[in-house]
């Protein structure tokens, strides 16, 4: 099943998701993925990939920055099973 978070532009998710490596001190800025499919799809391709329920859309981030976010109020986003 396929979910959009909301029609926001892109560049205010981007700015978001900027905006809080900034301020959380994260190792990369988030990559900022509407669809939860593209998002679990993209996380699992990478050594250590997570899936956070960000600002607007999820971020894939690694799983210190996750674990950053995770202390920060932000959640972990649920993967519905297919």
């Amino acid at each position: 099943m396929t979910s959009h978070f909301d029609n926001a532009p892109l560049k205010t998710l981007t700015n978001a998701a900027a905006k809080a490596k900034e301020a959380l001190g994260l190792k990369n800025r988030p990559v900022v993925i509407r669809d939860e499919g593209i998002a679990f799809r993209l996380a699992a391709s990478t050594k250590a990939g997570a899936v956070i329920l960000g600002e607007g859309a999820f971020w894939v981030v690694c799983l210190a920055d996750a674990e950053r976010l995770a202390a920060n109020g932000y959640e972990y986003a649920p993967h519905a099973p297919r």
